[in-house]
């Protein structure tokens, strides 16, 4: 039997719509910075030190700082610890307002009427992403024991280990494990490198980081995402 394994950010919601509303609660008016661009900056710079959060080396309020400050003067503009502060506060009140993206919820439902085993793979710390997993009120589809979470298992994508852990919980063969998520780094190197199949959603139509690398499937829509998980089970 097949199984399928969800990335969370930016594959089962929209990563962009609660930065977006931090931004303008919190820099109104501001018209000279792409909200787009900033967020891509802002993952840039905690993807740099995802592992000091991990191993406890930065805590977390230093890295959202880091992440806001440095984006910030990358497009042009200082900002304050006290502005990045309150961004971070703004920008995590409205991550726990998320909602699945409308096609998803269909593709979830799709799944669930064929019997396929569903799963959540992500990386963060354990209270954030289950606050948003339980935001996404997906508990319909994919139950709580269904969910692997980096600072829990204490293995991250990409690394190998955590593929591995993950397939020896679940038992499913890697041939026939699919991870679905959105980023390349993470989601689409990991299962390749772990021998899973795997699925690019490259809705931003970004550009490969690792040429070599060419994962089974790409889609640069939810509605491809829809077909195509039609057509493989």
């Amino acid at each position: 039997m097949k199984a399928v394994f969800f990335d969370l950010d930016d594959t089962l919601y929209d990563q962009l719509w609660p930065f977006r509303m931090a931004f303008d609660g919190v820099f109104p008016g501001v018209d000279t910075i792409s909200v787009v661009d900033l967020f891509t900056k802002s993952r840039e710079y905690s993807d740099r030190v995802f592992a000091m959060t991990e191993s406890g080396e930065m805590p977390l309020n230093q890295m959202h700082r880091y992440r806001m400050v440095h984006a910030f003067q990358d497009l042009g503009r200082n900002i304050s610890d006290v502005e990045a502060d309150e961004f971070q506060r703004v920008y995590k009140e409205h991550q726990y307002k998320i909602s699945l993206i409308p096609k998803m919820k269909r593709i979830l439902q799709y799944l669930y009427e064929k019997n396929i085993p569903m799963y959540i793979t992500t990386n963060g710390p354990s209270a954030h992403q289950r606050a948003k997993i339980k935001a996404l009120d997906i508990g319909n589809w994919i139950p709580e024991a269904n969910i692997f979470i980096s600072s829990e298992i204490h293995h991250a994508k990409p690394d190998k280990e955590y593929f591995d852990y993950v397939t020896a919980k679940t038992n499913f063969t890697n041939a026939h494990s699919y991870m679905i998520g959105d980023s390349f780094e993470n989601d689409i190197l990991g299962a390749t490198r772990a021998g899973w199949n795997a699925i690019w959603i490259n809705t931003k139509n970004k550009e490969k980081p690792h040429p070599h690398i060419q994962p089974e499937y790409e889609v640069i829509s939810y509605k491809q995402l829809e077909e195509l998980i039609k057509q493989l089970f």
